[in-house]
């Protein structure tokens, strides 16, 4: 035998062994891992084709809600998204969704939830940290006051409630104070009428004051000044908890600033 057919033939045996000819095992080229689960969503079943261009249906129908894995992933001449989910079996992207494992489920719904309480957590904090611990007379215990005070609106009057889904208006003012600027101004106007320090109602008010109407020592009503010429009030059981504007017609008799 020649030498170069001798060179072939041993080549030849060697490969058939599972050895190449340079003497090192030949590695396996290991299977395609699937990329993900889907589920068929839509009609009563669907075709199985062998190939996403031109291909041929086959005899296999997949039911609907029956789950496959996706090894390839193609887009047809008409931009058609096509997935292959065996050696030749090619489907429409369009009848399926993506499958969640169970576990990557709880997880992302564990997570929204807790996402959820941690914003939750950070405006309640935003919105009373910035004031509970704010100096007597600032700006951002004034602004947290309006700011509740105006959450408010839109709530039912209760004669006697105290809140926090239903008002009269001294409970209202009593508990948007306490809540927000923690002060307690007391249960009653007549009460409340006594806190802080006293402002004539002709020279301007400021945020987060009181404003009284009716007798000096036992007034009827109280809201709380909210800013650009407004109030919020308990007004009664056909209004609710109200943001008014001030009138000349109804114009406070005495004003209190306890911030």
């Amino acid at each position: 035998m020649k030498k170069s057919n001798m060179i072939k033939f041993s080549a030849a045996a060697l490969t058939f062994l599972g050895i190449s000819a340079t003497g090192v095992k030949p590695v396996k080229q290991p299977a395609q891992a699937a990329s993900k689960r889907i589920k068929v969503i839509s009609k009563q079943y669907v075709t199985v084709w062998t190939n996403y261009q031109k291909g041929r249906h086959v005899a296999t129908h997949l039911k609907k809600g029956s789950s496959h894995f996706v090894y390839q992933t193609a887009t047809d001449s008409m931009g058609n998204l096509w997935y292959r989910i065996g050696k030749k079996e090619w489907v429409m992207a369009k009848y399926f969704n993506q499958v969640k494992s169970a576990k990557k489920a709880v997880k992302a719904k564990k997570t929204k939830a807790k996402s959820k309480k941690t914003v939750k957590k950070a405006r309640s904090a935003a919105s009373l940290a910035a004031s509970w611990f704010a100096p007597m007379g600032s700006e951002a215990r004034a602004k947290a006051v309006v700011s509740l005070a105006k959450q408010q609106v839109g709530k039912a009057y209760v004669k006697g409630s105290k809140g926090p889904n239903a008002f009269d208006n001294a409970s209202l003012v009593a508990y948007v104070y306490k809540q927000a600027a923690g002060v307690n101004t007391g249960s009653s106007t007549k009460s409340q009428v006594k806190k802080g320090i006293a402002v004539d109602p002709s020279s301007g008010f400021a945020e987060g004051d009181l404003l009284f109407w009716g007798s000096k020592n036992k007034p009827y009503n109280v809201a709380i000044y909210v800013g650009d010429g407004k109030y919020v009030t308990a007004a009664g059981d056909q209004q609710g908890v109200v943001q008014a504007s001030l009138s000349t017609y109804f114009w406070p008799s005495r004003v209190r600033r306890v911030l």
